[in-house]
C-alpha cells in the first residue's frame, strides 16, 4: 500500500516537474518574442528608411544638378559665349541687336541707323511693333533662365535711332512663360483651322468635280 503510494507521488511530481518546464518554456518564448518585437523594426519603419534612402538619392542628384547651374543668366550667356555672338550682331542692312545681362535681368538692344528707311522704324512701332517685341524678349528669357538657378528673371527690350526710344518692352519671367504658352496655342489653333479650312476646299472640290462628271454623262 504505501508502495503504491510512492509510485503515485513519484508519477505526480514527474508530472508536474514536465508542467512547469513546459511553463518556463512557454515563458522564455513568449520573453523573446516580445524583445525581439522591441528590438526588430516594423514594416512601415522598413519602408520609411527604403524609401528615404530613394528620396534622399533623389534629392542629393537634383541639388547636385541645380547648383552645378550658372548663377545667374548673365554668367550662363559668359560662359557660353552668347554676349560676344550677338554684339551688335546685324538684324538688318540698316539695324543691329545688342543681347547683354545684369544678374538676372536679360537686356536687348536694337540700334536703328538714321539714314533707316520710314518702313524699318515703323515695324517696331505700335502694337505690332510690341509683339515683335515680346517675341524676341520671350524667346530669349525662355530658353536661358531653365539653365540657371532661382527663380526670378526679367527682359528689357528697347528700340532705338540715335538718341530717340522708338519702343520698349520689359517682361517677367513669369509673363514672358505666359505669353510663349499663349503664342504656341494660338498658332496651334491657327494650324488646325487652316487643316480644317484645306479639308473643307478639298471636299468641295471633289463635290464639283462629281457634279461635272454627271453632267458630262448626261
Amino acid at each position: 500500500m504505501a508502495e503504491n503510494k510512492e509510485i503515485k507521488a513519484s508519477t505526480e511530481a514527474k508530472r508536474q516537474m514536465k508542467a512547469d518546464r513546459r511553463e518556463a518554456k512557454a515563458a522564455r518564448k513568449e520573453a523573446n518574442r516580445v524583445e525581439d518585437k522591441k528590438t526588430r523594426p516594423n514594416n512601415i519603419f522598413l519602408a520609411i528608411l527604403i524609401f528615404g534612402v530613394v528620396i534622399v538619392m533623389f534629392a542629393v542628384s537634383a541639388g547636385y544638378n541645380y547648383f552645378s547651374k550658372p548663377a545667374s543668366i548673365e554668367k550662363y550667356m559668359k560662359d557660353n559665349g552668347i554676349i560676344d555672338m550677338y554684339n551688335n550682331a546685324p538684324i538688318s542692312e540698316h539695324s543691329t541687336m545688342k543681347l547683354g545681362a545684369d544678374g538676372n535681368t536679360v537686356k536687348i538692344v536694337i540700334n536703328i541707323d538714321e539714314d533707316a528707311s520710314k518702313e524699318e522704324v515703323e515695324q517696331y512701332k505700335g502694337e505690332d511693333g510690341t509683339d515683335t517685341l515680346k517675341d524676341m524678349g520671350a524667346y530669349f528669357l525662355t530658353s536661358m533662365k531653365p539653365e540657371t538657378r532661382g527663380f526670378g528673371g526679367e527682359v528689357k527690350i528697347k528700340v532705338a535711332q540715335g538718341d530717340e526710344t522708338i519702343n520698349f518692352v520689359k517682361m517677367s519671367y513669369s509673363e514672358a512663360k505666359d505669353y510663349v504658352k499663349e503664342a504656341q496655342e494660338e498658332a496651334e489653333k491657327k494650324a488646325e483651322e487652316a487643316d480644317a479650312d484645306a479639308d473643307a476646299e478639298t471636299e468641295d472640290t471633289a463635290e464639283t468635280e462629281a457634279e461635272e462628271t454627271e453632267s458630262d454623262g448626261e
